[in-house]
């Protein structure tokens, strides 16, 4: 048996208050979603190179991770980031695939992605494949 009982002003009132409490929560969930969570300056954080049976001289090792720790970008909203390198700047676009994998590509080439690497909640890591072999690349922000 369902009964109504009559509005009154104490239904009313919990009606909006139940109103407010969902979309105070949706409003939180859009703020914590991965998007919001990227924006800012990331710069690299560590440079791991995995070069296996090529021997390269450590000179060269050390030059190449340098060259790495050169580039920084910055994630400004859900879908523009400024790549950051030699003080030069970039603006091109960006997008996270389900996998919190995350891509870019520049305004003139927009048929070109490029892999920037994998958000895991607090760094995006960077993984690519060399002719010489693995380079991993942390990124954090700062």
């Amino acid at each position: 048996m369902i009964v109504f009982l009559p509005k009154t002003r104490q239904t009313k009132r919990m009606k909006k208050f139940l109103t407010i409490i969902l979309l105070t929560s949706l409003f939180l969930g859009a703020c914590n979603s991965p998007s919001s969570r990227l924006k800012g300056t990331w710069k690299v954080a560590d440079v791991k190179t995995h070069f296996g049976k090529t021997k390269l001289p450590p000179e060269l090792v050390a030059h190449i991770v340098a060259e790495q720790k050169k580039i920084s970008f910055r994630i400004l909203n859900d879908s523009v980031m400024v790549l950051i390198l030699n003080n030069n700047t970039h603006e091109a676009r960006w997008k996270m695939g389900p996998n919190h994998e995350i891509s870019y590509y520049f305004t003139t080439q927009p048929a070109m992605f490029h892999k920037l690497g994998k958000w895991d909640g607090s760094h995006i890591i960077s993984d690519t494949k060399t002719p010489l072999g693995d380079l991993i690349v942390t990124y954090e922000k700062k």
